[in-house]
């Protein structure tokens, strides 16, 4: 893979502009099988040079950057659509569960370029960025020494260890030490959902298919609790601590609200906000890293942007209407306004014709300019010229 990086961008948040409609940059779409081979949310790599997706029972998916969106302040409106085609392609059998890159991802480092994901009836793989290959893996057990799925997975925010929910605690590998030797933390339901802080090492989010959040802080193998988060009406699904540590976003299985806690005032919601998201399917939030944007896909396939940058509830900053099928994937770029977004959902069967209630499907990656844009001066010319001669 070649990656190409400005070291400066590093030193600056994305300049996003939510006021122009998204330009669409660069696209891949999968066809629509039998056996509903759709997305299942999508990540960018901390260093920005590359995205990660997961196609429900097609693999896992690395698509570099377009080079041309490296620079540049803003982008014409005539820029053609790149075609994505995938740098690195893992063929994962078995369903996914959860993956996350390596927090101190780098490009410029071979060594730091890698993911962790979680799967059916497996351990949890560590696979490289840069070839595709397993590196290890990091297997837990239950307490009749049978080895367990993690159901979700992610890194401490220094990277030192990688944190797995399973079905009755949470347990903790060392990321150098691959194997089964790790630390447990019980919980009381199965742990469906993981974020850990930046701002405030050791501290991490659990959230649980019981709707619950326990907030716990880890430190030389031990644990202590911290507090208890309850007001979603099902199972977490997502979460995403604020860059200061002093909020938590969190949203939740077939509930349509997004709760902003208040950690320096935990158990009470700061402000809640509505989307639509009416499936059992994981719906992802992203935050950026200046903590102003949070952005939200939907079932009805709109992303929905809010400036969360005040202690009140927003409204709505803008609504975009990105795509014709359930949007379940955003992530924000760490240093480029660009928003890459996730669609696709399984369609059930009719019971009785055994065909989808749908007839198209659209399981896609996006990748969307969302910064200042320009018409292009040649382009307006020629149509000025060509209207002047009708």
């Amino acid at each position: 893979m070649n990656f190409s990086t400005l070291e400066s961008s590093y030193l600056a948040y994305a300049h996003y502009n939510f006021e122009n409609t998204s330009l669409e940059l660069a696209r891949c779409q999968w066809p629509n099988y039998d056996d509903q081979h759709y997305l299942r949310c999508c990540k960018w790599s901390p260093d920005g040079t590359c995205l990660l997706t997961i196609v429900r029972g097609a693999g896992m998916h690395v698509f570099e950057l377009p080079t041309d969106i490296y620079t540049g302040d803003t982008m014409l409106t005539s820029r053609p659509v790149n075609p994505l085609n995938p740098a690195v392609s893992v063929p994962e059998s078995g369903l996914i569960y959860d993956y996350c890159w390596y927090p101190g991802m780098n490009s410029a480092n071979p060594a730091t370029c890698c993911w962790a994901a979680s799967g059916h009836e497996g351990p949890i793989h560590l696979w490289d960025a840069f070839t595709g290959d397993l590196r290890c893996t990091y297997r837990g057990y239950n307490n009749v020494d049978e080895l367990e799925a993690a159901i979700s997975v992610t890194f401490s925010a220094d990277g030192q260890n990688i944190f797995c929910g399973y079905k009755k605690n949470v347990k903790i590998f060392s990321t150098g030490r691959p194997g089964r030797e790790y630390v447990e933390y019980p919980t009381q339901y199965p742990a469906s959902c993981l974020v850990a802080s930046l701002a405030q090492p050791g501290v991490v989010a659990i959230g649980t298919w019981k709707n619950t959040i326990e907030l716990v802080s880890q430190s030389d193998g031990s644990f202590r609790h911290l507090c208890k988060l309850t007001g979603h009406k099902g199972g977490i699904t997502t979460m995403a601590f604020s860059l200061d540590g002093t909020r938590l976003y969190s949203g939740a299985r077939k509930d349509n609200e997004i709760i902003c806690w208040d950690l320096r005032v935990p158990g009470r919601p700061l402000f809640c906000l509505t989307r639509q998201c009416n499936t059992n399917q994981k719906i992802s939030i992203d935050l950026s890293r200046d903590g102003k944007w949070l952005v939200s896909g939907g079932t009805d396939g709109k992303v929905q942007v809010w400036d969360v940058s005040q202690n009140v509830a927003p409204t709505v900053h803008m609504e975009l209407p990105l795509h014709n099928d359930c949007c379940n994937g955003v992530s924000l770029h760490p240093y480029r306004p660009v928003l890459a977004t996730a669609s696709g959902q399984h369609h059930t069967l009719d019971p009785l014709h055994h065909t989808r209630n749908v007839m198209s499907y659209e399981n896609a990656l996006v990748m969307w300019w969302v910064g200042q844009q320009q018409e292009d001066p040649d382009l307006l010319a020629t149509i000025i010229k060509a209207a002047s001669n009708t």
